[in-house]
Protein backbone atom coordinates (compact mmCIF):
# COMPACT_ATOMS: atom_id res chain seq x y z
CA UNK A 1 0.00 0.00 0.00
CA UNK A 2 1.33 3.45 -0.95
CA UNK A 3 1.96 6.27 1.50
CA UNK A 4 -0.86 8.43 0.16
CA UNK A 5 -3.36 5.58 0.45
CA UNK A 6 -2.18 4.89 4.00
CA UNK A 7 -2.65 8.55 4.92
CA UNK A 8 -6.19 8.57 3.51
CA UNK A 9 -7.07 5.43 5.47
CA UNK A 10 -5.48 6.64 8.72
CA UNK A 11 -7.12 10.08 8.42
CA UNK A 12 -10.51 8.46 7.78
CA UNK A 13 -10.17 6.13 10.76
CA UNK A 14 -9.01 9.01 12.95
CA UNK A 15 -12.06 11.08 12.02
CA UNK A 16 -14.36 8.10 12.61
CA UNK A 17 -12.78 7.42 16.01
CA UNK A 18 -13.12 11.08 16.99
CA UNK A 19 -16.73 11.21 15.80
CA UNK A 20 -17.57 8.05 17.75
CA UNK A 21 -16.07 9.39 20.98
CA UNK A 22 -17.66 12.83 20.58
CA UNK A 23 -21.12 11.42 19.91
CA UNK A 24 -20.73 9.03 22.85
CA UNK A 25 -19.86 11.88 25.22
CA UNK A 26 -22.55 14.21 23.85
CA UNK A 27 -25.22 11.53 24.29
CA UNK A 28 -24.14 11.22 27.92
CA UNK A 29 -24.02 14.94 28.80
CA UNK A 30 -26.92 15.80 26.44
CA UNK A 31 -25.11 18.72 24.82
CA UNK A 32 -26.43 19.59 21.33
CA UNK A 33 -23.94 18.78 18.56
CA UNK A 34 -24.14 22.31 17.14
CA UNK A 35 -23.15 23.78 20.50
CA UNK A 36 -20.20 21.41 20.80
CA UNK A 37 -19.03 22.23 17.26
CA UNK A 38 -19.17 25.93 18.10
CA UNK A 39 -17.01 25.39 21.22
CA UNK A 40 -14.64 23.18 19.23
CA UNK A 41 -14.38 25.84 16.51
CA UNK A 42 -13.43 28.49 19.06
CA UNK A 43 -10.82 26.14 20.57
CA UNK A 44 -9.35 25.46 17.10
CA UNK A 45 -9.32 29.14 16.19
CA UNK A 46 -7.50 29.99 19.43
CA UNK A 47 -4.85 27.32 18.81
CA UNK A 48 -4.45 28.30 15.17
CA UNK A 49 -4.04 32.00 15.90
CA UNK A 50 -2.15 31.95 19.20
CA UNK A 51 -0.01 28.80 18.77
CA UNK A 52 2.52 30.28 16.31
CA UNK A 53 2.80 33.44 18.41
CA UNK A 54 3.61 31.47 21.56
CA UNK A 55 6.17 29.33 19.70
CA UNK A 56 7.83 32.37 18.15
CA UNK A 57 8.16 33.98 21.60
CA UNK A 58 10.65 31.27 22.53
CA UNK A 59 12.69 31.82 19.38
CA UNK A 60 14.79 34.62 17.91
CA UNK A 61 14.15 35.61 14.31
CA UNK A 62 17.34 35.55 12.26
CA UNK A 63 17.90 38.42 9.85
CA UNK A 64 19.59 37.79 6.47
CA UNK A 65 22.44 40.04 7.60
CA UNK A 66 23.15 38.16 10.81
CA UNK A 67 26.89 37.50 10.97
CA UNK A 68 26.59 34.13 12.70
CA UNK A 69 23.44 32.61 11.19
CA UNK A 70 22.45 34.74 8.20
CA UNK A 71 23.60 31.94 5.87
CA UNK A 72 20.58 29.92 6.96
CA UNK A 73 18.42 32.21 4.84
CA UNK A 74 20.24 31.06 1.73
CA UNK A 75 19.64 27.41 2.66
CA UNK A 76 15.93 27.97 3.28
CA UNK A 77 15.57 30.22 0.22
CA UNK A 78 17.09 27.66 -2.18
CA UNK A 79 14.90 24.85 -0.83
CA UNK A 80 11.76 27.02 -0.78
CA UNK A 81 12.26 27.85 -4.46
CA UNK A 82 12.64 24.17 -5.29
CA UNK A 83 9.52 23.34 -3.27
CA UNK A 84 7.55 26.12 -4.92
CA UNK A 85 6.49 27.74 -1.67
CA UNK A 86 6.98 31.17 -0.17
CA UNK A 87 10.10 31.35 1.95
CA UNK A 88 9.18 31.19 5.66
CA UNK A 89 10.83 33.24 8.37
CA UNK A 90 13.94 31.69 9.90
CA UNK A 91 14.36 31.39 13.67
CA UNK A 92 16.92 30.27 16.19
CA UNK A 93 15.50 28.33 19.13
CA UNK A 94 17.14 28.37 22.56
CA UNK A 95 16.49 24.67 23.26
CA UNK A 96 19.53 22.82 24.59
CA UNK A 97 19.26 19.84 22.25
CA UNK A 98 19.48 19.44 18.45
CA UNK A 99 16.08 19.99 16.89
CA UNK A 100 14.32 21.71 14.01
CA UNK A 101 10.63 22.39 13.60
CA UNK A 102 8.15 24.20 11.39
CA UNK A 103 5.20 26.20 12.65
CA UNK A 104 2.71 28.77 11.50
CA UNK A 105 -0.66 29.70 10.05
CA UNK A 106 -1.84 31.90 7.19
CA UNK A 107 -0.29 34.98 8.83
CA UNK A 108 3.02 33.66 10.19
CA UNK A 109 5.05 30.71 8.95
CA UNK A 110 8.48 29.85 10.20
CA UNK A 111 11.17 27.21 10.48
CA UNK A 112 13.38 27.08 13.57
CA UNK A 113 16.74 25.49 14.31
CA UNK A 114 18.48 25.02 17.64
CA UNK A 115 22.10 25.95 18.21
CA UNK A 116 23.19 22.35 19.04
CA UNK A 117 21.73 21.18 15.72
CA UNK A 118 23.73 23.77 13.79
CA UNK A 119 26.85 22.73 15.67
CA UNK A 120 26.74 19.00 14.91
CA UNK A 121 25.39 18.83 11.33
CA UNK A 122 27.22 19.33 8.06
CA UNK A 123 25.73 21.72 5.46
CA UNK A 124 24.38 18.73 3.49
CA UNK A 125 22.70 17.28 6.57
CA UNK A 126 21.25 20.64 7.51
CA UNK A 127 19.90 21.01 3.98
CA UNK A 128 18.14 17.65 4.27
CA UNK A 129 16.66 18.50 7.68
CA UNK A 130 15.46 21.88 6.39
CA UNK A 131 13.88 20.11 3.41
CA UNK A 132 11.97 17.89 5.83
CA UNK A 133 10.64 20.86 7.80
CA UNK A 134 9.69 22.75 4.65
CA UNK A 135 7.77 19.64 3.66
CA UNK A 136 5.58 20.14 6.71
CA UNK A 137 4.84 23.70 5.59
CA UNK A 138 4.21 22.67 1.99
CA UNK A 139 1.83 19.92 3.10
CA UNK A 140 0.12 22.23 5.65
CA UNK A 141 0.89 19.77 8.42
CA UNK A 142 0.65 22.48 11.08
CA UNK A 143 -2.98 23.14 10.17
CA UNK A 144 -3.81 19.47 9.58
CA UNK A 145 -2.16 18.44 12.85
CA UNK A 146 -4.01 21.15 14.78
CA UNK A 147 -7.32 20.01 13.34
CA UNK A 148 -6.97 16.25 13.87
CA UNK A 149 -5.30 16.72 17.25
CA UNK A 150 -8.05 18.98 18.52
CA UNK A 151 -10.34 16.28 19.96
CA UNK A 152 -7.67 14.28 21.85
CA UNK A 153 -6.07 17.50 23.16
CA UNK A 154 -9.42 18.79 24.38
CA UNK A 155 -10.32 15.45 25.95
CA UNK A 156 -6.91 15.25 27.63
CA UNK A 157 -7.33 18.74 29.04
CA UNK A 158 -10.85 18.03 30.35
CA UNK A 159 -9.89 14.61 31.74
CA UNK A 160 -6.73 15.81 33.48
CA UNK A 161 -8.57 18.82 34.90
CA UNK A 162 -11.30 16.61 36.35
CA UNK A 163 -8.69 14.27 37.85
CA UNK A 164 -6.82 17.22 39.38
CA UNK A 165 -9.99 18.72 40.87
CA UNK A 166 -11.19 15.32 42.09
CA UNK A 167 -7.84 14.56 43.73
CA UNK A 168 -7.81 17.95 45.47
CA UNK A 169 -11.41 17.55 46.58
CA UNK A 170 -10.61 14.09 47.92
CA UNK A 171 -8.12 15.66 50.33
CA UNK A 172 -10.73 18.13 51.60
CA UNK A 173 -13.55 15.72 52.38
CA UNK A 174 -15.99 16.92 55.02
CA UNK A 175 -19.23 15.14 54.17
CA UNK A 176 -20.31 12.00 52.34
CA UNK A 177 -21.45 14.24 49.51
CA UNK A 178 -17.88 15.57 49.15
CA UNK A 179 -16.61 12.01 48.90
CA UNK A 180 -19.19 11.07 46.28
CA UNK A 181 -18.46 14.15 44.14
CA UNK A 182 -14.68 13.67 44.38
CA UNK A 183 -14.88 10.00 43.39
CA UNK A 184 -17.28 10.82 40.54
CA UNK A 185 -14.90 13.44 39.17
CA UNK A 186 -11.99 11.01 39.36
CA UNK A 187 -13.89 8.22 37.60
CA UNK A 188 -15.18 10.50 34.85
CA UNK A 189 -11.75 12.06 34.47
CA UNK A 190 -10.07 8.69 33.97
CA UNK A 191 -12.79 7.60 31.51
CA UNK A 192 -12.33 10.76 29.43
CA UNK A 193 -8.55 10.36 29.57
CA UNK A 194 -8.89 6.76 28.36
CA UNK A 195 -11.07 7.92 25.47
CA UNK A 196 -8.45 10.55 24.61
CA UNK A 197 -5.79 7.83 24.59
CA UNK A 198 -7.94 5.71 22.26
CA UNK A 199 -8.34 8.58 19.79
CA UNK A 200 -4.71 9.60 20.10
CA UNK A 201 -3.54 6.19 18.87
CA UNK A 202 -5.15 6.97 15.51
CA UNK A 203 -3.90 10.57 15.53
CA UNK A 204 -0.31 9.45 16.15
CA UNK A 205 -0.57 6.90 13.35
CA UNK A 206 -1.57 9.67 10.94
CA UNK A 207 1.18 11.93 12.28
CA UNK A 208 3.85 9.26 11.68
CA UNK A 209 2.72 9.00 8.07
CA UNK A 210 2.98 12.78 7.68
CA UNK A 211 6.53 12.59 9.02
CA UNK A 212 7.37 9.98 6.39
CA UNK A 213 5.77 12.26 3.80
CA UNK A 214 8.05 15.10 4.96
CA UNK A 215 11.06 12.76 4.72
CA UNK A 216 10.13 12.02 1.11
CA UNK A 217 9.83 15.74 0.48
CA UNK A 218 13.39 16.25 1.73
CA UNK A 219 14.62 13.51 -0.61
CA UNK A 220 12.68 15.06 -3.49
CA UNK A 221 14.48 18.38 -2.95
CA UNK A 222 17.98 17.04 -2.30
CA UNK A 223 18.19 13.95 -4.53
CA UNK A 224 20.92 11.46 -3.66
CA UNK A 225 22.33 13.93 -1.13
CA UNK A 226 19.14 13.24 0.79
CA UNK A 227 20.99 10.31 2.35
CA UNK A 228 22.45 12.99 4.61
CA UNK A 229 19.07 13.02 6.36
CA UNK A 230 19.93 9.53 7.65
CA UNK A 231 23.29 10.62 9.04
CA UNK A 232 21.64 13.70 10.55
CA UNK A 233 19.08 11.53 12.38
CA UNK A 234 21.87 9.31 13.71
CA UNK A 235 23.90 12.28 14.95
CA UNK A 236 20.84 13.76 16.66
CA UNK A 237 20.02 10.44 18.33
CA UNK A 238 23.56 9.97 19.65
CA UNK A 239 23.44 13.52 21.06
CA UNK A 240 19.99 12.90 22.60
CA UNK A 241 21.34 9.81 24.33
CA UNK A 242 22.19 11.88 27.40
CA UNK A 243 19.35 14.42 27.15
CA UNK A 244 16.34 14.29 29.44
CA UNK A 245 13.23 16.03 28.10
CA UNK A 246 10.56 17.57 30.28
CA UNK A 247 7.46 15.40 29.60
CA UNK A 248 5.13 18.25 30.57
CA UNK A 249 6.36 20.66 27.90
CA UNK A 250 4.95 18.70 24.98
CA UNK A 251 8.00 19.42 22.81
CA UNK A 252 8.02 17.51 19.53
CA UNK A 253 11.57 16.53 18.60
CA UNK A 254 13.07 15.39 15.31
CA UNK A 255 14.21 12.11 16.87
CA UNK A 256 12.60 10.77 20.02
CA UNK A 257 15.28 9.85 22.61
CA UNK A 258 15.81 6.09 22.81
CA UNK A 259 18.04 3.74 24.74
CA UNK A 260 20.88 2.93 22.37
CA UNK A 261 24.17 1.08 22.76
CA UNK A 262 25.98 2.80 19.90
CA UNK A 263 28.29 5.67 20.75
CA UNK A 264 28.89 6.93 17.20
CA UNK A 265 26.51 7.80 14.32
CA UNK A 266 28.11 5.14 12.08
CA UNK A 267 27.57 2.40 14.66
CA UNK A 268 23.99 3.55 15.17
CA UNK A 269 23.25 3.51 11.45
CA UNK A 270 24.52 -0.05 11.22
CA UNK A 271 22.36 -0.96 14.22
CA UNK A 272 19.27 0.60 12.63
CA UNK A 273 19.88 -1.13 9.30
CA UNK A 274 20.07 -4.50 11.07
CA UNK A 275 17.06 -3.83 13.26
CA UNK A 276 13.64 -5.10 12.28
CA UNK A 277 11.11 -2.96 14.18
CA UNK A 278 7.67 -4.46 14.53
CA UNK A 279 4.38 -2.93 13.49
CA UNK A 280 3.70 -1.80 17.05
CA UNK A 281 7.21 -0.55 17.82
CA UNK A 282 6.24 3.11 17.39
CA UNK A 283 2.49 2.97 18.04
CA UNK A 284 2.69 5.66 20.75
CA UNK A 285 5.30 7.80 18.99
CA UNK A 286 4.74 10.94 16.94
CA UNK A 287 7.56 9.94 14.54
CA UNK A 288 8.25 6.60 12.83
CA UNK A 289 10.84 4.32 14.39
CA UNK A 290 14.28 5.60 13.25
CA UNK A 291 15.12 2.22 11.69
CA UNK A 292 12.07 2.52 9.43
CA UNK A 293 13.06 6.04 8.42
CA UNK A 294 16.68 5.10 7.68
CA UNK A 295 15.73 2.09 5.55
CA UNK A 296 13.27 4.17 3.54
CA UNK A 297 15.90 6.89 2.96
CA UNK A 298 18.53 4.38 1.81
CA UNK A 299 16.02 2.61 -0.45
CA UNK A 300 14.79 5.84 -2.05
CA UNK A 301 18.17 7.47 -2.60
CA UNK A 302 20.13 4.35 -3.48
CA UNK A 303 23.17 6.05 -1.97
CA UNK A 304 25.63 4.26 0.33
CA UNK A 305 25.61 5.43 3.94
CA UNK A 306 29.14 4.63 4.93
CA UNK A 307 30.84 6.57 2.18
CA UNK A 308 29.26 9.73 3.54
CA UNK A 309 32.08 12.05 4.70
CA UNK A 310 29.80 13.31 7.48
CA UNK A 311 30.50 10.08 9.36
CA UNK A 312 34.25 10.39 9.24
Amino acid sequence: MGLRASMIISASLTILAEAFVVLLILSFIRLPLIDFLFILGLFWLFQWLVGPILIARNCHEISPGDEAYGWLHQVVDVLSRKAGIQKPKVYLSDERFPNAFAFGNAFKRGIAFTTPLLQILTPEELMAVAGHELGHLRHHDTEVGTTLGLIPNLLNWVGSSMIAVGSTWLGLIVTDLDLALAVTLLILGWIITALAFFVNVFTLWFNRLRESYADLHALELTGKEGVSLATALAKIQVYMKNVRLDPFRGMVVTVTPQKIKSSTPEELLREWLREKPGVWSDILASHPHPAKRIKMIVERTGAPLYSNPALT
